[in-house]
């Protein structure tokens, strides 16, 4: 599973749920813009240190952008940016999870719902 970025966010926030969802799942995935998106919430070094620690130990893959993401984000914006407001972290981030067959996991459905090819985890924190 490919956890979006606010997954992250939720858990760095103290959400029981959201911590126990990564925990709970067996194979963890980030796209690289994840990576990049979250990185701006850590405070300082030693935040991001911690980040990367819990990556290590949870065994998170993390998938970089390659040319067949680059491709597939670029029909998503064609398709989707106009009628949907889809953004381009947000279609990397989809097209990472197409391209290696992951369900994606987030709290932000509106902005992936309409990518049919997509297949959504949605989390709702509570």
């Amino acid at each position: 599973m490919i956890f979006d970025t606010n997954i992250f966010i939720y858990a760095d926030r103290g959400v029981l749920s959201a911590k126990q969802l990564i925990l709970d799942t067996q194979d963890r995935a980030i796209s690289a813009v994840t990576y990049m998106e979250y990185v701006p919430f850590c405070r300082n070094k030693q935040e991001l240190a911690v980040f990367e620690k819990m990556l290590n130990a949870l065994h998170f893959t993390i998938y970089d952008i390659d040319s067949s993401i680059s491709y597939q984000a670029r029909q998503i914006v064609k398709q989707y940016a106009l009628s949907h407001s889809v953004e381009m972290g947000d279609a990397l981030i989809a097209a990472t999870a197409i391209m290696h067959n992951e369900l994606l996991c987030t709290s932000n459905i509106k902005h992936f719902i309409p990518i049919t090819e997509l297949n959504l985890e949605h989390y709702s924190p509570e």
